[in-house]
């Protein structure tokens, strides 16, 4: 007698039973530290394109909606839902339209339970739904959020006669959401929504878009600015890691004298730095550099200025070290011509017209040479 067809084992679940035996399952322990890294790298590099992320950058942000779901939901709400979020009064129906407090506290549960991250105070963490009552006046007051700088770096022209390393200087941490916010919600209905933005991959079509593009990074320029140093390779003979690490290091160094010289932020405040993962730059010089610049900082103004984390993240996911690569790309335009003039020498021009880059040649004596610097 034939066996039932219902007695047979499945053959498509018998060849994915056979697969996941090749494949054993990724350890518990090591998925969450990758998850926790990957989580990082996001908030770090400005990408607000998830639910989670956004959570994550609202508890880094503000530290008082670490200890409270409500002042969590809230300050979500006012970020990334502007538009039916009312401090006033919030209409019935646009209930229905905010993200669930649930889902909010779901992230964040696991965001600090799971990955360890943004952790509220002790005694909330002991007791967190007794104390949710006594962070009333503090939601009410509106805490400010954390005193932060963000910067985004890119280089290129390593081959070239000149070296560049370009960066963005974001001087609020909220800033960093709104910037982002602006260009993603321009790019998604532009020509440019299923792309990254390269200098390098702009074609002669791309005109009118970087146009707009620019446009709307100029209208959310209050909090940001643009920093480039470049060093001519053949006046020093240092290695090509060696200069690049030289570059960021000044970047971030005289960038910040900048800043504070020119009243554009006050101390004390914290910063953090964002660099392409694709740069030549490995963990050992990164951990390296942010030693020696955080001991130029302590050394300058005490603990006024801290350096917290230099990291690095994925052009991909971050709209501000994709806006740094056309800085760099705009600059290594200028100083690293093309034998014939053609349309990127125009989009480097507008670039350069709009957003007021001018290199001026100043002495960096670590680089056995006289050096470009824009701030």
């Amino acid at each position: 007698m034939a066996p039932d067809s219902a007695d047979l084992p499945d053959s498509n679940y018998s060849s994915r039973a056979a697969k996941k035996e090749k494949q054993p399952p990724e350890d518990k322990a090591a998925r969450l530290e990758r998850e926790r890294a990957e989580l990082l790298t996001s908030v770090a590099g400005g990408d607000l394109s998830t639910k989670m992320t956004r959570v994550a950058g609202v508890l880094n942000l503000y530290p008082h909606t670490r200890n409270s779901d409500v002042a969590l939901t809230l300050k979500y709400w006012e970020m990334f839902q502007a538009d039916l979020y009312d401090p006033t009064g919030i209409l019935p129906r646009d209930l229905f339209k905010l993200e669930r407090e649930t889902y909010i506290a779901r992230a964040r549960a696991k965001i600090q339970n799971e990955y360890g991250l943004f952790q509220a105070d002790e005694n909330v963490r002991r007791h967190r739904r007794n104390l949710e009552e006594d962070m009333r006046e503090e939601v009410i007051e509106n805490a400010a959020p954390r005193r932060l700088m963000n910067i985004f770096a890119d280089e290129t022209g390593k081959t070239h006669t000149f070296v560049i390393v370009a960066a963005i200087w974001v001087l609020s941490g909220h800033a960093v959401f709104s910037v982002v916010q602006a260009i993603r919600r321009w790019q998604s209905q532009s020509p440019w929504a299923e792309r990254e933005v390269h200098f390098s991959k702009f074609g002669r079509n791309d005109m009118d878009p970087l146009r707009e593009y620019v446009r709307v990074v100029q209208g959310n320029r209050e909090f940001m600015s643009f920093k480039v140093a470049a060093v001519e390779r053949a006046r020093t003979r240092r290695s090509i890691e060696e200069v690049v690490f030289r570059l960021h290091e000044h970047m971030l160094v005289r960038g910040a004298d900048h800043e504070i010289s020119t009243g554009r932020i006050d101390l004390p405040r914290d910063v953090e730095v964002t660099i392409d993962e694709e740069q030549s730059l490995d963990n050992f010089a990164l951990d390296d550099m942010k030693r020696r610049v955080a001991e130029r900082y302590e050394h300058a103004y005490g603990g006024g200025l801290t350096l917290r984390t230099v990291q690095t993240a994925s052009s991909k996911k971050s709209t501000l070290i994709q806006l740094a690569d056309l800085v760099a790309g705009t600059i290594n335009r200028r100083l690293n011509p093309q034998e014939a003039r053609n349309y990127k020498d125009e989009m480097a021009d507008l670039v350069i017209d709009e957003f007021g880059l001018a290199p001026e040649e100043e002495d960096f004596p670590d680089l056995d040479s006289s050096a470009l610097f824009r701030v």
